[in-house]
């Protein structure tokens, strides 16, 4: 019979390894970090972190998900059909370069051979961000359906996607000539200005079928 309990430890002891595993990969790079390095750090064991993580790539995938849950937690959500005025303020919350997306660009772009658990932890980031925008997107045009959604927010959230990966990788190799604020008003101005135009060529869709496609069944004789 388990140990009272013993799921709590469990669950404080998988932290205090994410944590030290966060801390010395934002200090010194994942290269350069070792299980033996994050056992010492966090005190568990480390058959403890391959028995809980599988790997060290399985590690890195939890660090970057967790990364990612914190700072998409600390962002204030846009209101209702404010959606563009609020993507051209998140310059402050890019400002000190998310470990998540350093980490997230770095390992899918480093391992050419596709870590299955580092891509697969990566598509998982980018599809709950793209979800969230694509939600914010459909309450700014007041998009009701699901064609119209998949047609013109789902495409939009991926092409936002686009643009803030890459200010970001800007933002890290010319920090000095990088200006967050004004990139970020611009990519708003894009991203709006996209979705209109990705509106316009999106028909409406009528009890389950396009509008257009509805009314040229309404002429067929």
């Amino acid at each position: 019979m388990p140990r009272p309990g013993r799921h709590v430890e469990g669950a404080k002891t998988r932290e205090r390894v994410l944590t030290a595993a966060a801390e010395l990969i934002a200090r010194q790079g994942y290269a350069a970090t070792s299980i033996t390095q994050i056992s010492e750090r966090s005190g568990a064991n480390p058959a403890s972190i391959y028995w809980a993580f599988g790997s060290k790539e399985g590690l890195l995938a939890a660090v970057m998900e967790r990364s990612a849950a914190a700072f998409f937690a600390h962002l204030e959500p846009p209101r209702e059909a404010d959606a563009f005025a609020w993507l051209a303020t998140l310059a402050g919350s890019f400002a000190g370069g998310p470990e998540f997306l350093r980490l997230l660009l770095v390992l899918s772009l480093e391992r050419r051979d596709g870590d299955p658990v580092v891509l697969e932890a990566a598509r998982r980031v980018r599809s709950a961000a793209a979800d969230g925008l694509s939600s914010a997107y459909a309450a700014a045009f007041a998009i009701d359906d699901r064609f119209r959604r998949r047609a013109v927010c789902d495409r939009l959230a991926r092409f936002t996607l686009m643009l803030l990966d890459g200010v970001f990788v800007a933002s890290q190799i010319e920090a000095d000539t990088t200006d967050l604020r004004r990139a970020f008003e611009m990519i708003a101005i894009a991203v709006e200005a996209t979705g209109r135009q990705l509106l316009a060529q999106t028909p409406r869709v009528v009890r389950g079928r396009p509008a257009a496609a509805k009314a040229r069944k309404g002429v067929r004789r």
